[in-house]
């Protein structure tokens, strides 16, 4: 086998640098090499979408930890380096710049990838995964912008546009934003608060094309409608980036499957982040894009490899921050079962939306109330 035989992180978010820096937390004293495909050390991601897109921040005060971090925990980062094979008989891994590297312990922090149609494929038309694809959106703002998707990442687009854009229309093809994400209640009152700042929105409605016009980008509608804008942003999803996982054997479904340690199909190999998804004991395989869900695999992994006790699991949580109010929500609620949604308003502020099945509660949205988030995220912990 060649190299060292540690264990090699391959992706540089959120993910692969806890599982890093977990490892050491963790009493492990073998090595660690950190590929990271991007030129970046690891950083916040959740920013891009907010302070970056408005050109307002240093890229340097993103960075989850120096260079000289990396250095003191004795952990070997590596920028722009991309794996392009894993050979599971040999325990290695494959670089573009033709490196190998062998492993005892693989872990896939690949993230995912914006899903961009080839009816996308048009200039000033930005995506926004990565710092650079913040920065590149930030750099050719305009009066008027079309965001294409009303998920939490183009709804917080919208949010940070809205304080330099003159024209901002959301379109989502659902006939709710958020959908899937949050309750009614919960979608119906984010939509307004976007239209009291002068957000619209077109529900309902898919894009057909983007084309370069006269006055700029003219959006084609499926109905045939047309919008103008200077620029566009698109948000309709993400593509887990399991095709290394794939093309080895390694098993996967829309994602790396993983078991509730995160270990995958090959037991020497697990992955954390926006690449796993799980197969619950009852057959159900489930996935959700957090910070909060990656930095748990994270610590779940680092601690199944140091071999110390693996930390309780917590309730899923997510956040976002829109019009410098925070949405918090903790649980998740599962498609095939059927939940009451109670909507009320505390006296110190905000909403929330209490979402129970029978007598127990699976999940709780709170927006712009963190102590009514904290009473029910004690609850969900004890229930679970």
């Amino acid at each position: 086998m060649a190299g060292q035989q540690g264990v090699v992180i391959v992706g540089g978010g959120q993910g692969g640098a806890e599982t890093a820096f977990g490892l050491r937390a963790k009493g492990y004293d073998g090595s660690i090499t950190l590929l990271c495909a991007e030129t970046h050390l690891p950083y916040s991601r959740p920013p891009l979408s907010k302070g970056v897109l408005e050109g307002g921040v240093d890229p340097k005060s993103l960075l989850l930890r120096s260079a000289n971090a990396y250095a003191a925990k004795q952990i070997n980062v590596q920028l722009g380096v991309r794996v392009t094979v894993i050979d599971r008989s040999t325990r290695t891994v494959a670089t573009d710049s033709g490196e190998s590297l062998g492993f005892e312990f693989l872990v896939l922090a690949t993230g995912a990838e914006a899903i961009r149609p080839a009816w996308a494929d048009a200039p000033r038309v930005h995506s926004i995964r990565t710092l650079d694809d913040a920065q590149a959106a930030s750099a050719c703002l305009g009066e008027r912008a079309v965001v294409i998707g009303g998920s939490f990442l183009g709804l917080e687009a919208a949010s940070s546009l809205s304080k330099t854009v003159d024209s901002i229309t959301v379109v989502e093809s659902a006939e709710q934003v958020l959908p899937g994400r949050v309750s009614l209640h919960t979608s119906e009152r984010v939509r307004r608060m976007h239209e009291e700042r002068g957000v619209q929105f077109i529900l309902g409605e898919g894009v057909k094309t983007i084309r370069p016009g006269a006055n700029g980008l003219e959006v084609e509608l499926r109905t045939g409608a047309y919008l103008e804008a200077d620029f566009a942003v698109l948000a309709i999803g993400a593509r887990p980036r399991d095709e290394l996982a794939s093309e080895c054997g390694i098993e996967t479904s829309r994602g790396v499957l993983v078991d509730a340690q995160c270990r995958t199909s090959d037991p020497h190999v697990y992955a954390v982040g926006d690449v796993a998804v799980e197969r619950r004991d009852n057959g159900t395989i489930f996935g959700i894009e957090s910070v909060a869900s990656a930095m748990a695999q994270a610590r779940t992994v680092a601690a199944v490899i140091a071999g110390v006790d693996i930390p309780l699991r917590r309730p899923e949580t997510f956040w976002s921050e829109q019009f410098g109010t925070e949405l918090r929500i903790a649980g998740v609620v599962d498609a095939a079962h059927t939940v009451v949604d109670r909507f009320y308003e505390p006296s110190d502020g905000g909403f929330v939306v209490r979402r129970t099945r029978g007598e127990a509660l699976v999940a709780i949205e709170a927006f712009g109330n963190p102590r009514e988030f904290a009473l029910g995220l004690r609850e969900l912990t004890t229930i679970h």
